[in-house]
């Protein structure tokens, strides 16, 4: 019984955790900005693909590295 409420405790838990930075949405943005510029550069290159695979791959770390640094704010929280 006691294992059962320590463990719903940790999966709660480890869910919060998930869901207090923007590493998600920093992926995302992430990925737009990089193709952008891997366009850019493969179209000034001439080597599109190149470019492009490049460009969301650095973008979506990019994005990811920043997004997991900011952390969101509870709303629930009363000051």
């Amino acid at each position: 019984m006691k294992e059962e409420k320590k463990e719903k405790k940790e999966n709660k838990k480890s869910h919060e955790t998930e869901l207090d930075d923007y590493m998600l949405e920093g992926m995302s943005i992430g990925m737009c900005f990089g193709i952008a510029i891997g366009i850019t550069f493969g179209m000034l290159y001439d080597q599109m693909g190149i470019g492009m695979s490049l460009g969301v791959g650095i973008g979506m770390s990019v994005g990811m590295v920043i997004g997991s640094f900011i952390k969101k704010k509870d709303k629930n929280k009363k000051e």
